[in-house]
Formats: C-alpha cells, sequence, structure tokens
C-alpha cells in the first residue's frame, strides 16, 4: 500500500510503497478516507527542533477517519463496517496492565503517526483500547479526520472560561486558528479578531468567511492599537502561530486581568516582561491536547451543525502527491490540506 513516510532526520518525506498492517488478536484495521495535515506534520516535514526522539522510518498522520474494514478476535467495541474516527494516542492491548482492563495505565502507549505507523496511508491498524467513536450518519469523513484539531481548540476555549460577551483575539490564522474562531462564535465571543501576516493571506480570507469580526494583517497594522481602537484591548487572546515573538505581543493586547491562552507549540524559547504580567495580573495558560470527552463534544457539534469546517479545506490531495501537500501548507497557501488515499 501507499504511505507518506518519514524516513531521514532531515527535511522532507517519502511516499512509499509499505506492507499492509499486520494484525492481531486485539488489532482493527480501518481503509483511510480522509487524513488531515496537522501542523506538528508540517513541523517534522521541514525537521525543526523537537522531533528528534521519532523511531523512523514512521507512517506519519493522526488526524483521520475512515471504515473499519477487519477486527481482531477479541475485538468488540467495533465491528467490520463502522465509520470511525479515533484519539492518536493509544493504549497498546498488549502489556500486562492493559491485559487486566487497565488501559489507562498502560506501559507501552502508543502515538499514531510518532511512535507507531500512522493514518497518512491506505490503511491504518489501531488498537482496540483506543477511544474510537463512530461518526454520526450525518458527518462526513472529511469533516470527522478534523476531530483531533478541532479538540484541541475546544479544549483551549474551555481552559480559558470565557463567557459569552467577552471579546477575543486569535493569533495565527492556521488551523487550529481558525477551528478556534469557530469555538469562539459557539461560546458567544462579541468581537474576535483574527491576526496573520500578509503570507496568510488566503487563511486571512477563510477567517473573515468564518466569522471573524476584524481581520489583521501583522505587516500593515499593528495588533495591539487596533485592539485599543476596537475593544480597549481584549478580554482573551489567544496565542496559535508556533511564533515566541507573538507571546509578548499577546500580552500587550490583553486588557489587566485578561488571560493569554498558549496553544501552539514553540521551536524556542519566548521573551517577555514578567512584571506586565504581575502588575497587570494576566494570566498565561497552556492548552495542550484535549481528552475522551472533548472528542465527544466535538462530534456532538459537528453533527448539530454548529460547526463547520469544510470552507476550511483548501486543497484534497493524493497520497503520491503528498509532498505538493505540505508545501501548500508550509507556504502557507493552503488553509488545510486532506490527503485522499
Amino acid at each position: 500500500m501507499k504511505a507518506i513516510v518519514k524516513t531521514k532526520k532531515e527535511p522532507g518525506i517519502e511516499v512509499l510503497d509499505v506492507e499492509s498492517p499486520e494484525m492481531g488478536e486485539t488489532d482493527i484495521l480501518v481503509k483511510v478516507a480522509a487524513g488531515s495535515l496537522c501542523g506538528s506534520d508540517v513541523h517534522i516535514y521541514e525537521w525543526t527542533p523537537g522531533y528528534e526522539w521519532l523511531p523512523l522510518p514512521v507512517t506519519l498522520g493522526h488526524e483521520f477517519a475512515g471504515q473499519v474494514v477487519e477486527v481482531g478476535s477479541k475485538v468488540q467495541n467495533v465491528a467490520v463496517g463502522d465509520r470511525i474516527t479515533a484519539l492518536p494516542l493509544m493504549s497498546c492491548s498488549r502489556c500486562a496492565m492493559c491485559q487486566v482492563g487497565k488501559g489507562d495505565s498502560c506501559t507501552s502507549k502508543i502515538a499514531l503517526g510518532l511512535t507507531t505507523n500512522g493514518a497518512f496511508a491506505e490503511y491504518v491498524r489501531l488498537t482496540a483500547a483506543a477511544n474510537i467513536y463512530k461518526l454520526p450518519q450525518n458527518v462526513s469523513y472529511e469533516a470527522a479526520s478534523m476531530c483531533e484539531p478541532l479538540s484541541v481548540a475546544l479544549n483551549a476555549v474551555e481552559l480559558s472560561s470565557l463567557k459569552p460577551g467577552h471579546t477575543a483575539a486569535v493569533l495565527g490564522p492556521g488551523p487550529i486558528g481558525l477551528l478556534t474562531l469557530q469555538v469562539l462564535r459557539i461560546a458567544g465571543a462579541s468581537l474576535i479578531m483574527v491576526a496573520g501576516t500578509s503570507a496568510d493571506k488566503r487563511r486571512l480570507d477563510v477567517a473573515e468567511r468564518l466569522g471573524a469580526d476584524i481581520v489583521v494583517d501583522v505587516e500593515r497594522e499593528d495588533t495591539v492599537s487596533r485592539a485599543m481602537e476596537t475593544s480597549g484591548r481584549f478580554d482573551f487572546v489567544f496565542e496559535a502561530t508556533g511564533n515566541p515573538k507573538s507571546v509578548p505581543q499577546a500580552l500587550s493586547m490583553v486588557r489587566s486581568g485578561g488571560k493569554v491562552i498558549l496553544i501552539g507549540i514553540h521551536p524556542g524559547p519566548a521573551e517577555f516582561d514578567p512584571t506586565e504580567v504581575v502588575r497587570g495580573r494576566k494570566s498565561l495558560i497552556g492548552a495542550y491536547a484535549y481528552g475522551p470527552e472533548t472528542w465527544k463534544r466535538t462530534l456532538a457539534l459537528l453533527a448539530a451543525g454548529r460547526l463547520v469546517v469544510e470552507p476550511m479545506i483548501t486543497h484534497r490531495i493524493p497520497l503520491l502527491e503528498a509532498r505538493e501537500g505540505f508545501e501548500l501548507a508550509v507556504r502557507r497557501e493552503a488553509a488545510k490540506v486532506l490527503f485522499i488515499p
């Protein structure tokens, strides 16, 4: 089968013919219908610091949806034909703790597309202990493949404790930033700014279509000045760029007593004035990942039509053209790239 594989500790990926996954009695084989390109996949493609521990070669991809085509003899939670998505962090189903039903204490947890082969392939193997979610009938494979980043955004907004009527800014119009924008709308934010660079023009256009009240090109306008003009600084600022320079910018944009929620993964340390945080009674909150309950709410919001992700999907690309998909993301010409096996 075809798969997008990271083979070397240097920039790039390869599309290879690899063996289909070997199945065990606690395994589930899924025919992938859509795989969504994540920012971390792009970091791995560019080989930015922080991924030196990857066990290469490894098939990438942890955002996906597909149909179950085979189950092991001990699998009871899904059946052949089920349309599913799943959390990418899985218990192994094989260690002593898993064998006695204590998957939460698994001694060999595996991360799809990172420590084990992922979903940028024609087929992907999951374990029976994975948190697997059957798709509501009206949720497409493409929408479901974005449950993972949607859950990241939902978790970040929930951690912020934002209430209806609060104002918010999102720094970075990448997939996480655009999804955070949608969740903020659902949460009742009264005013939302989305900021990006000139290279983000296509993504900023998508942000406008998704309901951003203010869209700012930071290379043409000063975000702090614009914040002062419109809301007198924001109640919340969500940092989703992964650029360390945006952290002090976020602190300057948030009001006294406000909160900055850090979602982006940064390649290096950020420098900011801690006195500004202390005297301004400002909070810095790290928002990472999600829990299984968040996924359930994400699917419920998709099924109810409260979250609409299709406008974000700017490119649908076959596995054989994977490099072009990654390059589109690197050049920020794509809002969201889906790989369609």
